[in-house]
């Protein structure tokens, strides 16, 4: 078990192992270094539309970070992407 900090390399790397969402608790303090954990989730849309749903997203300042891998690598600068993810073995 390691901290990796994220890049693109490394999003690549936890596609390949299946995962396809990082998320990070609501309350970090430090925008620069987010510890993030990969997830899983069966579909990243309907995951969403239903974290949203719970109210989960409607508490102010309790959104949790969430970061879905596809859109890092399309959309996010390599210099843009923040912090580390805890990377298994």
């Amino acid at each position: 078990m390691r901290f990796e900090k994220v890049t693109h390399s490394v999003l690549k790397e936890l596609q390949r192992k299946g995962y396809n969402v990082l998320i990070a608790p609501s309350d970090c303090e430090d925008s620069e270094n987010v510890t993030w954990k990969a997830i899983t989730v069966p579909n990243v849309f309907e995951w969403l539309v239903a974290l949203d749903c719970e109210g989960i997203t409607a508490v102010p300042f309790k959104e949790p970070n969430i970061l879905v891998i596809q859109d890092a690598l399309n959309n996010i600068r390599e210099e843009d992407l923040k912090g580390s993810v805890f990377i298994e073995r």
